[in-house]
């Protein structure tokens, strides 16, 4: 019988320890992220990995970062050697808020013999538009998204076809999220495509299956350089039956270099087309008086056919015409814009005789002769006859006709009365009251007349009427925004949104113009005294959004506000 003294048990015990030791590894705990550098406002992943430990993650605040949604998981375990290793990773998915570089701190689980920290690390944050360091070179490597565009140089309101395309060399990738951006100071028209499939193509040498997820038409609307950025992706790409990991891709921004139209531009300007006729057509090249016809007017080219309005045409005072109907066959395709806009006119002849019907004149730049070009078209011939109602002696009475003469004896005004009236020194002694009264009737007149016009006058230039009514507009922003001042998570949001359409207003903006770096180019053109108030103000409201405590209570931001418009509107340079 064997006998087993106290060192000898001690013994096997710390043996059996060192084996499980060396069966389960050692412990670990770290953080890391998908790329570093990253722009601003694009998406950011930070992965929590567990090695020999397994501890449930929270998605962790983080200041400058946005969690978007998370987490997903990945489990592997391996045996090497009779060590037995498990990993378990939960991957976050972050927006980067943040201008300036964001500290990850240290993070702490719990382990086996005591708590597992994570070193901590910087990660560096780029302005949007700017090119990271180390940022991809010709080889798109095994995932990738690419803004291709059919031009690069053009004149302001030439169309740009742009595609959105992944690039991909594994046969295991499913996208699950893709981003298009928003497209400011481009007109946009979004081509109908089949829904995207991966399609073979060799690029560099590497074959690649790729997709194309959007296809756009562009009209640029104002000059300079034109950005174009924010095509992203999140995918999941699986390494093997039963996992898998997530993987992401960002587009390079392109640039569009947008030029002026060259001097001088005519004064019936038109647009800019690739094409652009005029076609005229009546149903017929004689009527009766009060007869209706039809008349349309044809615009067909290629460009943005959306842009024609109403032409301006002058018609033979006899004529009655009622406003047309618009009847738009337009396709938008990988070529662009292209088909025709047609003006369809009700024509009503009061009067017999022979007529030309009008034909609309005007230029328009021919994008491919880079030259200004001029409608063509010969006006169409009416004959109008008297109608057989008339010669009965009917008689018809229309909006266009001043004077009818009846087929009757005139009948003479009586100049001798001996009836009942007003005696004339009554009428006298009351003179100054009769013509108070008889100047209400043109004084209202001219009243209704002077609205009337500066209503037409807004109607044809609503960006105008827009900029003039900029104050009162704010004002009643403002005092909505002052009802939400015992709610900041609602106040902040408003004020905001207000002074942004304050700023539109000035500037004769809409939406897709407004960006921060063009706000702040136009407040130095207009109110260069005030560029750097407006810059704080806008940048606190943004904070304010996610870090209501960062920034000046509610009170003294609408005081900030308020005194921030009264002196835009007294310094404000047209």
């Amino acid at each position: 019988m064997v006998k087993l003294t106290l060192t000898t048990c001690a013994h096997w015990l710390l043996f059996g320890l060192l084996s499980i030791t060396s069966a389960f590894g050692q412990e670990a705990f770290e953080v890391s992220v998908n790329r570093n550098p990253v722009r601003t406002g694009e998406q950011v992943q930070l992965t929590f990995t567990q090695k020999n430990v397994s501890r449930r993650v929270e998605g962790p605040k983080i200041d400058g970062l946005k969690l978007l949604y998370g987490p997903s998981t990945s489990n592997s375990t391996s045996i090497y050697n009779g060590s037995r290793s498990t990993e378990v990773s939960y991957t976050f998915t972050y927006q980067v808020l943040s201008k300036k570089s964001v500290q990850i701190p240290s993070f702490e689980i719990d382990g086996t013999a005591g708590p597992l920290q994570s070193k901590p690390f910087v990660l560096r944050v780029v302005e949007r538009g700017a090119k990271p360091s180390g940022g991809k070179s010709r080889n798109l490597g095994n995932l990738a998204c690419i803004i291709e565009a059919s031009k690069n140089k053009v004149y302001i309101g030439e169309p740009i076809v742009v595609s959105f395309k992944i690039f991909n060399r594994a046969t295991n990738l499913d996208v699950r999220k893709f981003n298009i951006p928003e497209t400011p100071g481009f007109w946009k028209e979004e081509i109908d495509i089949p829904d995207p499939r991966w399609e073979p193509q060799v690029v560099s040498g590497q074959r690649y299956n790729v997709a194309t997820v959007k296809k756009l038409v562009l009209f640029p609307q104002k000059t300079g350089k034109l950005l174009i950025d924010g095509f992203d992706l999140v995918g999941y790409m699986r390494t093997s039956f039963f996992d898998g990991k997530n993987v992401t891709a960002n587009a390079d921004p392109i640039t569009i270099d947008v030029k002026p139209l060259p001097e001088p531009i005519p004064a019936d300007f038109l647009g800019a087309f690739s094409q652009l006729k005029v076609t005229p057509k009546q149903t017929g090249n004689s009527c009766s008086t009060n007869e209706a016809i039809t008349y349309d007017l044809t615009f067909s080219g290629q460009g943005n056919i959306k842009f024609v309005q109403e032409p301006p045409l002058t018609w033979p005072g006899e004529f009655e015409v009622f406003d047309p109907e618009v009847i738009d066959r337009i396709t938008v395709n990988s070529q662009g814009e292209s088909g025709s806009r047609t003006f369809r006119y009700v024509v009503i002849p009061r009067a017999p005789g022979d007529y030309d019907l009008p034909v609309p004149g005007g230029s328009w730049f021919n994008t491919k002769t880079r030259n200004y070009a001029t409608l063509n078209a010969s006006p169409l011939k009416l004959t109008v006859s008297t109608s057989a109602t008339e010669a009965s002696g009917q008689v018809n009475y229309n909006s266009k006709m001043d004077v009818q003469v009846l087929n009757q004896d005139i009948h003479f005004i009586q100049s001798e009365w001996n009836g009942p009236c007003l005696p004339r020194n009554r009428w006298d002694n009351r003179g100054r009251l009769a013509s108070g009264l008889l100047a209400i009737g043109p004084l209202l007149l001219g009243l209704s007349f002077a609205v009337r016009r500066r209503r037409d006058e807004d109607e044809k230039n609503p960006l105008t009427a827009r900029k003039r009514r900029a104050k009162t507009t704010v004002r009643h922003e403002l005092n909505e925004a002052k009802k939400q001042l015992e709610m900041p998570e609602r106040f902040y949001p408003a004020l905001g949104s207000g002074l942004e359409s304050y700023l539109m207003a000035k500037l004769q903006w809409n939406a897709s113009q407004l960006t921060r770096s063009a706000l702040d180019e136009a407040l130095e053109i207009h109110v260069p005294s005030l560029r750097e108030k407006w810059k704080v103000l806008l940048d606190d409201l943004d904070i304010a959004r996610y870090a209501p405590g960062q920034v000046p209570p509610p009170t003294t931001m609408i005081a900030e506000a308020e005194a921030l418009v009264e002196s835009t509107e007294k310094n404000w340079i047209a």
